[in-house]
């Protein structure tokens, strides 16, 4: 098969990279690897299409409603970025245009219409605006809901056309105030939906199936709301686990429109069908192991598949999977493990490929456990669950199984999964509890990571570097510690691919730290040299290439990143992929790692 140009570059720059190594890389501390690949550009990036995955089954009124009152953090922070007090700029670029766009959890129950929530054939479709082009949402508009009114602000209408498919926004023209309205309007889908969920596939259908991307001739109901030249930010709302189910007819296909290999599980629905975890419906899909013969679900490679980022949702940005963010308000504890300031995934979703070690605890609010079978044996078939993930915060602890007498949100162990693929890949996924009492911080959260992609790509771990920085538990001998001042220089290479408007004899010279290295389809290509700088500072004047940034950063989103010296950023147009060798806990003389 033959090899892409970023393929290619990805070759190129990694061989140039283990060339220059003096000692073999370590071990890697876990299946995740000890190298990073980053995509970077200095393509100007102010657009922004978000897509949220609402999911509206029975439970899900109030989560609705409160995200309906927070939402106002996200459109603000994006169009007014807050100012970073170290330099006094806005931490990111202020987004001009953005697209916003919400889709029901509800796709059905595979034509098994006598499951009461789930009755209409295919629910919602993936269509994006339910509450306009939704076959089951048409069913139980939210304004039939009795606590609409608190909720819907006066310039909802009771006309389902009153908005298209997904809202615009343009900060040259548009009110923010009334655009917030106006999605609150379009999100607030009520409680109505099929309480057999399937998130992921949902916005999966709506994006990939319904091609919603931006390009001529597409003349899908979805098309024109995923632009090229914007980041994606898909947003999940949900208080339960993913239940996207092989139905076979909505298969991947090959190169010749083929459909690929495909295992139909829909008689997971047939509540007489005996080849499933449990006779409960909903218990079916907490209780299996993942990738046996009684899990019903779309392997998760089908969203993000780490091997392959040109499939699943990343794919949607051909050459830029970074530029896609994965967030969720989910069922996850309200006090998430963390390590070094990140989220400890291994803690949360354990090691065991059936979850049988992930996280089980004690809250203020009762027993909360992540892991996927753990039966309550006090609650009976009516009320029968896995323990929850999480409980409503400063909630009463109560022995009762309903949740009309605490609220509670089981976990979303999948969608966890497939944050934390994105978290590892570019540091673009993050999930925080749906059963928090103020959904602001999440919101922020997900505005950061945004941002972090707007700006400078943040490196998941520090990289090694030359000499190696000292790791304040396992210090080595020539190894440099914050006292000494001594630069250090990353081990890492950057190769640049230039736009055809700039000519390699101009840029890649000595004066800009680049060399000229070929051409590639018409494009000239550069590698840019590394240099050092004292961790935390700049390097010295002079030098000229791209170094290790280690500066602090105020509000702890990125605290490395590979930085360009003065006047010597990539060009408008070009794009670069940056091959390190990154520190992991088995690496002899590792850095320490800071921040997000």
């Amino acid at each position: 098969m033959p090899t892409t140009p970023l393929a290619r570059a990805t070759l190129v720059a990694s061989t140039a990279l283990l060339g220059c190594l003096s000692r073999p890389v370590a071990e890697p501390e876990s299946t995740l690897g000890a190298r990073s690949l980053v995509p970077y550009s200095n393509d100007t990036v102010d657009k922004v299409d978000v897509l949220f995955g609402i999911d509206n089954s029975g439970s899900m009124e109030e989560n609705q409603a409160q995200l309906a009152r927070e939402f106002r953090v996200l459109i603000d922070q994006l169009v007014s970025p807050p100012v970073d007090p170290a330099t006094g700029r806005p931490r990111w670029p202020a987004v001009r245009s953005l697209h916003v766009g919400v889709v029901s959890s509800d796709l059905g129950a595979a034509g098994h219409t006598e499951i009461g929530s789930c009755s209409v054939e295919g629910g919602d479709q993936g269509l994006l605006n339910p509450i306009r082009n939704g076959p089951s949402q048409r069913n139980h508009q939210p304004w039939a809901s009795a606590s609409a009114a608190r909720v819907r602000p006066s310039r909802c209408t009771q006309d389902p056309n009153q908005y298209p498919s997904f809202l615009t926004f343009s900060a040259a023209r548009d009110d923010a105030a009334r655009f917030r309205d106006d999605f609150v309007c379009n999100a607030f889908l009520g409680a109505s939906g099929c309480g057999l969920e399937q998130q992921l596939e949902s916005v999966y259908r709506a994006l990939i199936t319904n091609d919603a991307r931006a390009r001529a001739g597409n003349s899908s109901p979805n098309a024109g709301f995923v632009r090229d030249d914007a980041v994606l930010a898909i947003v999940l709302v949900t208080d339960e686990e993913d239940g996207s189910v092989r139905d076979c007819r909505f298969a991947e296909r090959d190169a010749n429109g083929r459909p690929l290999p495909c295992d139909d599980a829909t008689d997971v629905y047939d509540s007489a069908s005996a080849r499933w975890g449990h006779p409960n419906l909903n218990v079916r899909l907490y209780n299996y192991r993942p990738g046996s013969p009684q899990d019903p679900t779309w392997n998760l490679n089908r969203y993000i598949n780490p091997q392959d980022l040109s499939r699943g949702f990343p794919g949607l940005k051909d050459g830029h999977p970074e530029r896609v963010i994965f967030a969720a308000l989910a069922g996850v504890p309200l006090q998430l493990p963390t390590r070094e300031g990140r989220t400890d995934w291994d803690t949360l979703l354990g090691r065991n490929p059936d979850g049988s070690d992930a996280l089980t605890a004690s809250s203020r609010e009762g027993p909360v456990s992540f892991r996927p079978a753990n039966l309550e044996s006090s609650c009976g078939e009516r009320d029968l669950r896995v323990v929850p993930a999480c409980r409503r915060e400063g909630s009463a602890p109560t022995s009762s199984c309903r949740a009309s007498d605490q609220y509670f949100a089981l976990p979303s162990r999948r969608i966890a999964e497939v944050a934390r693929r994105f978290d590892v890949a570019h540091n673009t996924g993050s999930v925080a509890s749906i059963c928090a009492s103020d959904y602001a911080p999440a919101l922020r959260q997900i505005v950061e990571r945004i941002g972090s992609v707007l700006t400078a790509p943040c490196l998941v771990r520090a990289p090694q570097t030359d000499p190696p920085i000292c790791d304040p538990s396992a210090v080595t001998e020539g190894c440099v510690t914050p006292m000494d001042r001594r630069p250090v220089t990353p081990r890492c290479v950057l190769q640049e691919r230039l736009p055809p408007s700039v000519r390699a004899s101009e840029w890649c010279t000595a004066a800009h730290g680049r060399r000229p290295i070929g051409v590639e389809e018409g494009r000239e290509l550069c590698q840019v040299d590394p240099v050092g700088a004292v961790p935390g500072g700049v390097p010295a004047a002079g030098l000229h290439g791209f170094f290790l940034d280690l500066r602090p950063d105020p509000e702890g989103r990125c605290n490395r990143r590979i930085s360009f010296t003065e006047g010597d950023h990539t060009p408008p147009g070009a794009s670069a992929l940056i091959d390190c060798v990154q520190f992991t806990s088995r690496t002899p003389g590792a850095a320490p790692r800071v921040g997000n």
